[in-house]
């Protein structure tokens, strides 16, 4: 069997497993929020996707084993996720991308697939000249549309603003000197795969605009 990562497009939403190919947790803006349930005007998933997709030329990772995929992760500029300025411990920092989800097929659980998930991911969007990922993690036990916190924590990121519930976390790209050998064996992997804009548009874009996955699951 081979495993396989590389970037995931909107194509790929449809591939995904529910909750997460339906699932428009952040997504949804501060607006959206306000209005009646029955009266939400949040786009789909694949709108999500298609939107990313056009903006950076995918909207995460994917993960498979032969031609089946087992498992995913989401990830897009600030910009892309409203749902973000939902939360106390936003905005996330300029120089940053946002992981918001990782989801890996429940039978393929503990084979590190959810770690190569995100070391993909930070190869990505370091050959953007991108600094960081950064997330809103949980510290909830139950069920949750949100990373929990301490494995973010596991696989490379720190709490650079602490909550009681809903902590953001950061992986520095440039000095975390542990991912260094991983991020170049995670790039390896990825070229040819995905074609990279002649001039990198710098990180600062990210917040240029105003501000399932299960959390003990998701991984």
């Amino acid at each position: 069997m081979a495993r396989r990562f590389r970037p995931m497009t909107a194509a790929d939403v449809a591939e995904l497993a529910e909750p997460c190919r339906s699932c428009t947790f952040w997504e949804a803006s501060l607006s959206d929020l306000a209005t009646p349930a029955d009266q939400h005007r949040t786009g789909s998933k694949a709108d999500w996707a298609e939107a990313v997709t056009a903006h950076w030329g995918y909207c995460g990772v994917a993960a498979y084993n032969d031609h089946e995929l087992i498992g995913h992760l989401t990830m897009a500029p600030a910009m892309h996720v409203p749902r973000l300025g939902a939360f106390a411990t936003t905005p996330v920092s300029p120089d940053a991308a946002v992981l918001m989800s990782v989801r890996v097929a429940e039978e393929h659980r503990g084979h590190g697939v959810g770690r190569h998930l995100v070391q993909t991911a930070a190869a990505l969007v370091a050959r953007r000249d991108i600094r960081a990922l950064e997330a809103v993690g949980t510290l909830h036990d139950g069920p949750s549309c949100m990373l929990p916190a301490a494995w973010l924590q596991s696989v490379g990121f720190a709490v650079v603003r602490p909550h009681p519930v809903t902590p953001r976390l950061r992986m520095d790209l440039q000095t975390t000197l542990r991912w260094k050998p991983d991020l170049g064996a995670a790039w390896s992997r990825l070229t040819g795969l995905v074609t990279q804009p002649a001039l990198p548009e710098p990180a600062g874009y990210a917040n240029s605009e105003p501000v399932v996955p299960l959390p003990s699951t998701a991984v």
